[in-house]
């Protein structure tokens, strides 16, 4: 069988377990869904800096040729950055050709603790389609690595986890993968749980508009959402619930660090 692990914090994964592996990187409210979206919208890359000196080093080494500074430290934008880490921020005509080198309070910081993983990979609810397909498509250990907040586990991103879970369980013989072929861990049956008792299971492709309002009651009520809504960021919200707009999974290149 197949195992197929959640983890509900960086903090929680021994980097051995990762060898051989696919990472999947989820900080639903923002950087995930906004990484996403920035790709989406036609940006070459985006680096992934731990810190705000490491994303303007990026700038310098790059003598700033069409390079961005995007990312947040408690919800907000950097001083000094060009973008904050709301996925409204990124539209084709400010990120299209643009490197961005962009840095978050924990989902950069997710996507450095899992650099054991053979292939770190990039989920939102907005490409949740095309992930689930990359995944099934794969044969080796999965991870779903959940960024959390300030240490704490989010319930957004659980929820999201909990969708890609059931998902890949949950598909019949005329899909790509069967549920007998996965082992969950507990933390992927407790993540799956969640999802169906916070949104439910098998949506219609008529019924899109009910799920996407599903995701978004949900997660208006999550710790993400809730520091969100304090912010002034209610929109933010609405766009990190949208679902399938995007055919494409960002992947780290190893050689140049960078999102593609």
């Amino acid at each position: 069988m197949q195992s197929l692990y959640v983890h509900f914090l960086p903090a929680l994964i021994e980097n051995s377990s990762l060898t051989e592996s696919v990472a999947v990187i989820i900080d639903i409210l923002r950087a995930s869904s906004t990484i996403v979206t920035a790709l989406h919208n036609g940006a070459k890359s985006v680096i992934p800096c731990g810190t705000p000196e490491a994303a303007r080093k990026i700038r310098t080494d790059f003598n700033g040729r069409d390079v961005l500074l995007g990312g947040e430290r408690g919800g907000v934008l950097i001083e000094g950055f060009d973008c904050g880490n709301s996925p409204a921020e990124y539209a084709a005509a400010r990120v299209a050709g643009k490197t961005i080198a962009f840095t978050t309070t924990n989902g950069t910081r997710a996507l450095l603790k899992a650099a054991a993983a053979e292939t770190i990979l990039i989920g939102a609810f907005v490409n949740r389609k095309a992930l689930i397909d990359r995944l099934a498509s794969d044969q080796r250990t999965i991870h779903l690595v959940c960024a959390g907040t300030d240490g704490s586990v989010t319930g957004e991103d659980v929820l999201f986890a909990g969708s890609v879970v059931d998902a890949l369980t949950q598909r019949d013989a005329a899909g790509t993968s069967k549920p007998e072929r996965w082992n969950p861990n507990d933390c992927a049956k407790i993540s799956q749980a969640f999802w169906r008792q916070a949104v439910g299971v098998n949506f219609a492709d008529d019924r899109r508009e009910e799920l996407f309002t599903r995701i978004e009651t949900a997660m208006r009520e999550t710790r993400g959402g809730l520091n969100l809504r304090e912010l002034g960021y209610d929109d933010d919200i609405r766009l990190c619930s949208e679902v399938d707009l995007v055919r494409r999974v960002p992947e780290l290149n190893r050689k140049s660090g960078e999102l593609i």
